[in-house]
């Protein structure tokens, strides 16, 4: 069952939102436009409906709350304060889910009860969305806020103990607790397998004797080395926890308000790639807000983005205008910081995902907080890049500009005749070794580290994958040489024949496989292979790129 829309009405900042929601949906804006507002409506008018149900009647004590934004429930009403039932003053939430093709639509109304402190509320619509968004046992939604830090020590709660105190917003102080029913459950290993995607070499454990100690204790094992839980990195703890929070609740909606805060750059490239693994992993919906440009540009193009201006969306979509949207969020720097000098290189790639060159950078020993990375959008528009080359060196002529073109099959005289033509525009150009960025990814070497399988099984694996997609290979290459003949070759020209570079052999060698399409194959069978899935995307020391490293130490 996906989410498809929500509604929200008369809430804090919000006057009426009508928001499309997908897998991710990122909430941007500058400050007061209601990005926290519908985070905070969506989840107080969720957990007020699960309250009315356990209560079994419309009007009941706001005592009973187990989420509350405010001291006095009636100031979060838009506008004015909440009046008693009946003056027509209620918030609503209205859901609209897809299953199977039907769609289902459930409301949720809160006002004031007649009498002081009491709090009323109807619902309404489809009877099985609404059991299941307001189940009282099972939470439809989890708001977390950004982590700071978790506390030194925590003693064993109860489940209804740890339930209610997710529920009510202080998820932080509940982390131990949740990793130690997580254990009690015997879903350890799950969590620990969704790590293992992200971090290859972080486990998590949990030592506690019920008869003996006072305190939780969850110890991390990452780099050959046991370390308490409060003693990982923000970033690191703050992907825990999500993680945590979906292996034990499975809530249908997790909401995350500004995660990014506190993480440096290269934990928040880190953490979107965190939230993208979730998305396709589990049935959890993700909705969070953020101020963050690189949160922004990491999700871009693979998010949902709702663009709220004074409590209502501007704009929303996976390619809304990115330009005047960092203008209002006040995340327009980097032209400053050009000027300034505190940039030291910006990459111009053709990709438009930039998750793969930033992660290359990254295992290259690249600081991403003094990179600016730009997306030209194709290998046929090196004029634009070359256009923007000129504009980066008149504002700030000391900083670095390389231009990424995937190789794409050609030959070495073809890649000096494109790096000449990147040089003469000032820039230095960056030629993939392989046929495309993903191939770095797809090394025997790096996959065998994270899979903890032989280098010889890897290479196996991937040749028969190769063999069994020889054809489809053999397109790809053909139609790439043809597309160099077209842009580097007059017609009176001599080129060399496909079949002088590929040769007969079946099947291709891995240089002539196209990245994108084996990374595919490869994430597609990796289960059925080896019983067991990684994330190749992330940093290992078979990352290592000589042009890259000679570039920086330059």
């Amino acid at each position: 069952m996906l989410i498809k829309k929500l509604i929200l009405e008369k809430f804090k900042r919000i006057d009426r939102v009508v928001i499309d929601l997908e897998k991710i949906n990122v909430l941007v804006g500058g400050n007061n436009t209601g990005k926290s507002s519908v985070l905070q409506g969506l989840h107080f008018s969720v957990t007020v409906g699960a309250v009315q149900r356990q209560q079994g009647q419309e009007t009941f004590s706001s005592d009973f709350l187990i989420y509350n934004p405010a001291l006095d429930f009636t100031l979060l009403r838009n506008g004015s304060p909440y009046k008693n039932m009946g003056d027509e003053k209620e918030s609503t939430l209205t859901l609209i889910a897809d299953a199977n093709g039907q769609e289902m639509t459930y409301k949720i109304e809160i006002n004031k009860g007649r009498n002081h402190g009491n709090i009323n509320c109807k619902r309404s619509g489809d009877q099985y969305l609404g059991s299941v968004v307001t189940d009282p046992n099972n939470l439809f939604t989890i708001y977390v806020p950004g982590l700071a830090g978790i506390p030194q020590a925590e003693e064993l709660k109860s489940k209804a103990i740890v339930r209610r105190g997710v529920a009510s917003g202080d998820a932080n102080l509940y982390l131990r607790n949740v990793i130690y029913y997580i254990q009690q459950n015997g879903k350890l290993d799950v969590l620990n397998s969704y790590l293992h995607s992200i971090f290859n070499d972080l486990t998590l454990n949990v030592k506690f004797d019920i008869e003996k100690d006072t305190s939780l204790v969850v110890y991390a094992h990452t780099n050959s080395r046991q370390i308490p839980l409060e003693l990982l990195g923000t970033g690191t703890l703050q992907i825990v926890q999500i993680l945590s929070y979906i292996t034990y609740f499975n809530p249908k909606l997790i909401l995350l308000d500004e995660p990014d805060s506190h993480l440096h750059p290269n934990n928040q490239f880190i953490l979107a790639e965190a939230l993208q693994e979730i998305s396709e992993k589990t049935n959890t919906q993700i909705i969070l807000c953020t101020h963050s440009r690189h949160i922004i540009d990491a999700l871009y193009g693979q998010a949902n983005f709702i663009w709220l201006k004074d409590g209502t969306v501007n704009e929303q979509g996976y390619t809304i205008n990115k330009l005047p949207l960092l203008m209002d969020i006040g995340a327009l720097d980097e032209l400053d910081r050009l000027r300034q000098g505190e940039l030291d290189f910006v990459f111009l790639t053709e990709d438009r995902k930039k998750e793969f060159i930033l992660k290359l950078l990254l295992a290259n020993d690249f600081d991403l907080s003094r990179i600016m990375c730009l997306s030209y959008r194709s290998s046929s528009n090196l004029e634009a890049a070359a256009m923007l080359v000129d504009f980066i060196k008149e504002v700030s002529n000391n900083t670095k500009v390389v231009i990424h073109r995937d190789r794409d099959f050609m030959t070495n005289d073809e890649v000096e005749r494109i790096s000449k033509r990147i040089r003469e525009a000032d820039a230095i150009p960056f030629i993939t070794k392989g046929s495309d960025i993903e191939s770095y990814f797809i090394e025997p070497n790096h996959i065998s580290s994270l899979l903890g399988e032989e280098v010889s099984s890897v290479i196996e694996w991937i040749d028969q994958l190769a063999l069994d997609n020889h054809v489809l290979i053999q397109q790809e290459f053909l139609r790439k040489r043809d597309e160099i003949k077209h842009k580097l070759y007059s017609r009176h020209d001599s080129w060399p024949d496909p079949i002088s570079i590929s040769g007969t052999s079946i099947p291709f060698p891995p240089h002539l496989r196209k990245g994108k399409t084996m990374i595919r194959k490869i994430n597609c069978d990796m289960y059925r292979r080896f019983g067991k899935e990684v994330n190749l995307v992330q940093v290992t020391p078979h990352l290592k790129c000589p042009e890259l490293q000679s570039l920086l130490r330059n």
